[in-house]
């Protein structure tokens, strides 16, 4: 069984708002509404669970899409365990993992990545080139071709990724707690993935929904 995980946990202490940036609006709907929509609309997901706080905007959304949820953890990686167990314990095989303030995902990418994983992939990764220049502390010169960003979305052989996940561990991306001689494909079909982090990110991020809705 394949299942869309949406992480709801933060509180946006960086945006500044009254309420966390994935329940701020843009283009007269909530920022995780967008991506609610994406992992309903995939021909491939079997359920679509959100795992955050309790709050009145999830409630409401929950009432609207029908979807299922987990409590949130004080940390994003807690917050991911309580998604993975639940999906663990619902049966679920295969699970992308979606963040709730990247609006621009699209279901035909959840789609692929579960349809990569049907196919023996261990992980998938969002990966990104760096276009800046790349500094290190300790090196005169760095050759930026060799380094890669990496965001969410991300999918998983469930069972694989909680047999090593840690909660507690200090790496910033899940894939690198799998075992070096995992199978992860970097998928580097998806470069319109912008994060809502600032407020002034907002107007970017209308405008991008608004050329994708032409």
């Amino acid at each position: 069984m394949n299942a869309a995980l949406i992480l709801s946990g933060g509180v946006g202490a960086r945006f500044g708002a009254s309420v966390p940036k994935q329940y701020t609006r843009i283009r007269r709907k909530m920022v995780i509404e967008y991506v609610i929509e994406a992992a309903m609309q995939a021909q491939t997901t079997d359920l679509v669970l959100v795992a955050g706080a309790d709050c009145p905007q999830l409630r409401q959304l929950q009432k609207k899409h029908g979807f299922r949820t987990a409590r949130g953890g004080a940390t994003r990686n807690e917050t991911l365990l309580n998604g993975l167990t639940a999906l663990r314990d619902m049966g679920c095989e295969r699970v992308v993992i979606l963040d709730a303030v990247r609006p621009l995902v699209t279901g035909e990418l959840i789609d692929e990545y579960l349809r990569l994983l049907a196919e023996g992939w261990d992980a998938v990764s969002t990966v990104q080139p760096i276009t800046d220049s790349l500094g290190c502390l300790d090196m005169h010169e760095v050759d930026r071709s060799r380094y890669y960003l990496m965001q969410s979305p991300e999918g998983y052989d469930l069972i694989k990724l909680l047999q090593y996940f840690d909660p507690n561990s200090p790496l910033t991306e899940v894939a690198h707690q799998l075992p070096v001689d995992s199978r992860i494909y970097l998928y580097r079909g998806f470069p319109e993935n912008p994060k809502l982090t600032y407020p002034w990110e907002k107007m970017s991020i209308a405008q991008a929904l608004k050329e994708r809705g032409r």
